[in-house]
């Protein structure tokens, strides 16, 4: 049975959908480079001043990686939950297109929190929006995990409690991040270097749970 059929639905398939969602993720993640900026040649004359122009960009750098990480992450999750929907109604389209707004600040964000990593509050900024990214992610699992018809005949609520689980972690992080901030501490962006441990850990624990669930 074709999804737009359903009353609830808005009306065009869902793969337009995805293909708009893929797209903002896709052009996010590209404009997180224009924020490192290279200054004029004019103004290097020698492999010492290279070098003192490349450390200086370190801060843009690393914050560069983290948004680019985060946002793969980001991208996996909501890809992974629209394929386990059979359509998408109006609610969750108009949370989409919060949730895409706010990803297209992060490129900013991310630039403004790297050209002040001495100051808490431009930290407090990037990790302000994605803290709201990740709760609107979150908020998506959530809502789909309580409007069943959403999904494919072959998805329950339940198959949808491991990645709900895992789109927590974000938040946690960008609020733990704020914290840290709004007590004086810089870098406090650091703390998304986290992320890739505590996944690893969830895939680990999750690698042993299955065997345990089987038997």
């Amino acid at each position: 049975m074709d999804g737009n059929l359903h009353p609830d639905s808005i009306g065009f398939s869902k793969s337009r959908f995805e293909a708009l969602t893929d797209g903002i993720f896709a052009i996010a993640m590209t404009l997180l480079v224009l924020g490192i900026a290279v200054p004029a040649h004019e103004t290097i004359r020698s492999s010492t001043a290279l070098v003192d122009v490349l450390t200086g960009l370190l801060p843009d750098l690393i914050h560069y990686v983290i948004a680019f990480f985060i946002l793969h992450g980001m991208w996996i999750s909501h890809h992974l939950l629209s394929r386990r929907m059979t359509y998408i109604n109006r609610p969750f389209l108009n949370m989409n297109l919060f949730l895409l707004m706010a990803i297209c600040v992060i490129p900013f964000t991310t630039s403004f929190s790297g050209d002040f990593t001495d100051i808490p509050l431009a930290a407090i900024v990037l990790e302000a929006n994605l803290l709201v990214v990740g709760l609107l992610l979150l908020l998506q699992w959530w809502y789909v995990a309580r409007t069943p018809h959403l999904l494919a005949p072959e998805f329950t609520p339940a198959d949808l409690h491991k990645g709900a689980v895992r789109a927590r972690v974000i938040p946690a992080i960008s609020a733990l991040g704020i914290m840290l901030a709004l007590l004086g501490i810089t870098w406090s962006t650091g703390v998304y270097l986290l992320l890739p441990v505590i996944f690893w850990g969830m895939s680990i624990a999750g690698r042993r749970e299955k065997p345990e669930h089987q038997g």
